[in-house]
């Protein structure tokens, strides 16, 4: 295949099985948890392979390594929101997660890694229904 220059190589979800994994909870979501719609969202903070120029930009505009795949801005209980990472059976967070997920835990956030989607729904379930 050839690109042009500055385009990104072009993804294939079938070999990404935790970008497929996150496509399905988004849309199991989307589907059975209405109130989460709009309020659920993922941060674009995937590692482009950029130049250090695209990533000195990226990084003045914001973005910060280890964010969840998922934001769910709906406070229950005693938390503010919740915060969602999507691995495969055998992946792991890496030492930007695990920092990130200190941080926002002690800001009152629940933080979560989900590895299926009967993992997911089952959070969902369980943290709506808090009061």
């Amino acid at each position: 295949m050839i690109l042009e220059s500055g385009q990104p190589p072009k993804r294939n979800l079938r070999r990404q099985p935790e970008m497929q994994l996150q496509a399905k909870c988004v849309l199991a979501a989307w589907n059975d948890f209405p109130e989460t719609r709009k309020l659920l969202f993922h941060v674009e903070n995937e590692d482009q392979h950029g130049s250090a120029f695209t990533g000195s930009i990226r990084r003045a505009q914001g973005i910060v390594r280890g964010v969840s795949d998922l934001i769910l801005l709906i406070p229950r209980g005693r938390f503010h929101g919740l915060m969602i990472e999507m691995k495969t059976k055998d992946g792991y967070q890496s030492s930007f997660q695990r920092e990130w997920e200190s941080l926002v835990k002690a800001q009152g956030y629940r933080y979560e890694v989900i590895r299926s989607e009967e993992d997911f729904r089952a959070l969902l379930t369980e943290y709506l229904s808090e009061k």
